[in-house]
């Protein structure tokens, strides 16, 4: 396993819900410290460990493990916030706001 990336991924995932170290360990029930070594690839979770940061973070096991494989760099949080936010729409609400998106595309690249 990458240490450094599931560091990273932790920390990333962390400040995406504006949680300080202190509010992480609090809510993990481990000391701060610990948080702070895993994140530098210092200190290594157990499994159970990693699936309460997953559970408290809100996101999968295989995305702090494995990274953002299925998404470009820095897409993610994007993504996921449409994701949110449309999370209550229908197909057909959904598909209108796809379609906005690409007349926009198009839009800006015969702008461009």
């Amino acid at each position: 396993m990458n240490y450094e990336l599931l560091g990273r991924q932790i920390r990333k995932q962390r400040k995406l819900k504006n949680y300080t170290l202190e509010q992480l360990a609090e809510k993990l029930e481990v000391s701060t410290t610990f948080i702070g070594q895993i994140e530098r690839a210092k200190g290594i979770p157990s499994v159970e460990t990693l699936v309460k940061i997953a559970n408290v973070l809100e996101v999968s096991i295989d995305s702090l493990v494995f990274g953002d494989l299925n998404a470009k760099s820095g897409n993610t949080h994007f993504i996921n916030s449409i994701a949110d936010l449309t999370e209550t729409f229908t197909s057909k609400e959904k598909e209108l706001i796809l379609k906005n998106i690409e007349i926009f595309k198009d839009f800006k690249n015969s702008a461009g």
